[in-house]
């Protein structure tokens, strides 16, 4: 069975992305995930500050728990369609074939290359988004009109 909101069993290797102040991240928060800000990057920890404010969620989170956001869109498990490009918490691409709610409400994820995975039912996924980012002189475009 697929794992896509696994903890790493051993030493994680050096991050092979780059956590820079302000930048757009996805934090994994009991299998779900948000968008957040990095407010002060750390070795271990990192402070963010979430597009959602919630008083119950912890404003640092360890490292491992976040991943940059570029290129990739969150999406509730109920809204994914066949086709889509579910990213693993490794960074792995998993094409979707099939996605049902089981009896006990709980969702069962079938891939095209054969494994699944059951995900809770307010699950949030990150799914690969084709679209270009838009930018001016190196600087993300924000178009949201915020």
């Amino acid at each position: 069975m697929t794992e896509l909101f696994a903890r790493p069993v051993a030493p994680q290797p050096p991050m092979l992305f780059l956590l820079q102040r302000g930048q757009v991240v996805h934090v994994n928060i009991h299998h779900t995930w948000l968008t957040a800000t990095i407010t002060v990057p750390g070795r271990t920890r990192i402070a963010v500050r979430y597009a959602d404010p919630d008083p119950r969620l912890a404003d640092s989170v360890p490292r491992w728990l976040v991943r940059p956001a570029d290129g990739v869109r969150l999406r509730p498990v109920h809204r994914l369609p066949a086709g889509a490009s579910v990213v693993a918490f490794d960074g792995a691409l998993l094409e979707v074939a099939a996605c049902h709610q089981n009896r006990d409400r709980w969702w069962l994820i079938h891939y095209t290359h054969g494994e699944r995975a059951t995900v809770p039912p307010r699950a949030v996924l990150r799914v690969a988004d084709p679209t270009p980012v838009v930018t001016v002189h190196g600087a993300p475009l924000d178009v949201s009109g915020r």
